[in-house]
């Protein structure tokens, strides 16, 4: 989770911060220089683990991650020269906070969204050598000193007081319904199409998502169902739809009523089409996967996404799983915080156009409604 603190929040970091970033790293550790170009680098490797701090003030921390290898951190003020194929451990190149946030919670908030990010990719450990004293907020974070005397050189370039770090990490014990909402479709796909009907209560949502993207847009929808109504809606009002649903007997149901449109029986977690859309929209669907799988699904999102395009979903009122019922069997459902939103949106490129927590005029639903913003 990447929260909110002391009115500040964690982006993605861009080319335009290296400056900002460079300045703030001489200013933090000067006995530990290293050249802009590695900066540089790492932010074009690995984008998704390089985040900057913002406040009224501007940058105000960093941060430099990326998978590596176990046990074989890199030198100091050294280049990669690319990711391994086969990583084995999620490594903190740096982490440096300005001291007017220090003790913020703002370096422990992006420790547990670097966590659950990992745990995403499938690494299920984390590394970094602790400088100037550090270990202490490391040890506070779940890592422990690992002693390994091949590392022993290497770490003499970094001080007398580096030492390696690691973290194992676990996936979170969610509850067994989780593993079960596909098949539950499936088992109930026709009790479903006949339950939802093609009544489209969401009316005013759809015609908000509407306005925030171009007329016509492609639009992706993300657990699609049976097409009706929402797929039905967007075709109507001119959009070509792909649609995709873990439930092969919907999609069938799909392709006979809007042959003309895709359909794609799989999973949105696993959703990678090399194009993008101007629209997403992932309605009474997201909200099914589990806390470390919505995270994940904002790159998803992102990849999917043209500039300016609109995101709309459903999620809880409030972080934690909920258990509800569907012909007499556990349907899961689960949600993070609204910050956490707030920020994975940030974090990704969206812009939050419209909240709504438990919508009365929308059967109670909690909607999010974003915008990718543009390059300009």
């Amino acid at each position: 989770m990447i929260a909110n603190s002391n009115s500040g929040r964690w982006l993605a970091m861009t080319a335009a911060d290296l400056p900002a970033v460079n300045a703030l790293a001489e200013r933090i550790h000067p006995s530990f220089p290293e050249d802009a170009t590695v900066f540089a680098e790492r932010l074009r490797l690995y984008p998704d683990g390089c985040r900057v701090y913002e406040r009224g003030n501007g940058i105000e921390a960093y941060v430099l991650s990326h998978p590596w290898l176990h046990a074989e951190p890199p030198a100091l003020n050294s280049l990669l020269g690319k990711l391994p194929a086969a990583p084995s451990t999620y490594y903190i190149h740096d982490l440096a906070l300005a001291p007017e946030v220090q003790g913020s919670g703002a370096g422990a908030a992006v420790v547990t969204w670097l966590a659950a990010h990992a745990l995403a990719s499938g690494l299920s450990g984390m590394s970094l050598i602790a400088v100037n004293g550090s270990s202490g907020f490391w040890k506070r974070q779940g890592f422990e000193v690992t002693r390994a005397p091949s590392l022993d050189a290497k770490l003499k370039s970094y001080g007398d007081d580096a030492v390696f770090m690691t973290r194992a990490l676990q996936a979170a014990n969610w509850h067994p319904a989780s593993r079960e909402v596909s098949a539950l479709y499936e088992r109930h796909a026709m009790a479903f199409n006949r339950d939802r009907g093609n009544r489209l209560v969401e009316r005013a949502w759809f015609e908000r998502f509407r306005q925030v993207m171009l007329d016509g847009a492609d639009v992706l929808d993300l657990g699609c169902g049976s097409g009706e109504p929402v797929a039905h809606y967007l075709i109507e009002a001119g959009h070509r739809v792909t649609g995709v649903d873990s439930s092969p007997t919907l999609i069938d149901l799909c392709r006979s009523r809007f042959s003309d449109q895709t359909w794609i029986a799989g999973d949105m977690r696993a959703v990678s089409l090399s194009r993008q859309f101007g629209g997403i929209v992932a309605w009474n669907s997201f909200f099914h996967l589990t806390p470390d799988d919505q995270r994940a699904m904002f790159k998803v999102f992102r990849d999917h996404a043209e500039a300016g395009a609109a995101l709309m979903f459903t999620s809880g009122p409030a972080a934690g799983e909920a258990i509800g019922s569907y012909q007499g069997e556990a349907l899961y459902h689960a949600s993070l915080a609204t910050a956490e939103y707030e920020e994975l949106l940030a974090a990704h490129g969206f812009s939050t156009v419209q909240h709504v927590i438990e919508d009365q005029e929308c059967g109670g639903l909690t909607v999010w409604l974003a915008r990718m913003r543009t390059s300009g």
